[in-house]
């Protein structure tokens, strides 16, 4: 069972669910979604997210084979063939749950689905890599705004942006994991702290415009500010020593701080500490797992 949860990189999920979260609590600010919404929203992300983790493993059997021997599928505990069924399924399982919410939402499923096949099987190795780990966020992220649109009908300028700013943050992340398993060029992984700053200012900017109250603008543009700062001294005391185990532990940092980032939008655009902290509650299970699983 461990070796199924490594391979899905568990603790992950629910930086993506957080996001579909948020998506769908700023698209409806002066109303509480639905339970049962939110769970499906949950299921659907969770399925799409964890798939393309499976298949990411897939289709990186032989590279993992040299330099991470003692991931699941080239170490022999489980097969390529075993690992491939059971990450189509779960791709099938998240399409398949949002079909049950609208059709926007089921539209939105097969284009992150879509999203998630090309980064694996071509982008992921080519110079667009980054860029398409950030359009299977973007697309998450308006996914879960989706649920009370029409087909046809795009999400509003607030969730547009939001999914841009997580889109830029992304491809800040990806590019300083690239070669996060090897010593890296610190020239790269500056670059790649830089975008991803680039991705908070974004969110500033969104902030200081669309925040739903003084009080939220304030305390979400303070929140932000601490959360950047953390962000740049951990990846700059990473970059510094430049070790592989350091490097991959800042990536997970990384991954990790979605939640809060979300938490923080939620808050300073709808002003409901309420949904900010459904979100920021992620963060217990997500800890709890990493100590056993790896996030990247």
């Amino acid at each position: 069972m461990l070796a199924w949860l490594r391979l899905m990189r568990l603790p992950a999920v629910f930086t993506a669910i957080s996001n579909v979260l948020c998506g769908c609590f700023i698209s409806s600010p002066a109303q509480a979604p639905p339970a049962l919404q939110l769970w499906l929203l949950a299921m659907t992300t969770a399925g799409l997210y964890l798939g393309g983790m499976v298949l990411n493993d897939v289709f990186d059997a032989a590279l993992d084979a040299v330099e991470r021997p003692e991931r699941p599928v080239p170490s022999g505990q489980i097969s390529r063939r075993a690992a491939a069924i059971f990450g189509t399924l779960l791709l099938v399982l998240g399409a398949g749950t949002a079909a049950c919410l609208s059709a926007a939402t089921a539209l939105y499923a097969v284009l992150t689905a879509t999203a998630v096949l090309a980064y694996n099987t071509y982008l992921k190795s080519t110079p667009a890599g980054p860029f398409g780990m950030a359009a299977c966020r973007f697309l998450n992220f308006v996914l879960g705004s989706s649920v009370g649109l029409s087909l046809g009908t795009l999400p509003s300028g607030t969730v547009l942006t939001a999914a841009g700013a997580l889109a830029v943050y992304i491809v800040g992340v990806t590019w300083f994991a690239r070669n996060e398993a090897a010593v890296s060029s610190r020239f790269g992984l500056s670059g790649g702290l830089l975008v991803l700053l680039a991705g908070l200012a974004i969110d500033a900017v969104l902030i200081s415009r669309q925040g739903a109250t003084l009080m939220s603008i304030r305390g979400g543009s303070m929140a932000l500010l601490l959360l950047g700062l953390d962000l740049t001294m951990r990846a700059a005391a990473a970059i510094t020593r430049n070790i592989p185990r350091l490097l991959q532990q800042t990536v997970g940092l990384m991954l990790l701080c979605l939640i809060f980032l979300d938490g923080i939008l939620v808050f300073a655009l709808t002003g409901s500490a309420d949904h900010a902290l459904t979100i920021i509650l992620l963060v217990a299970p997500a800890v709890l797992l990493k100590r056993v699983i790896p996030m990247s």
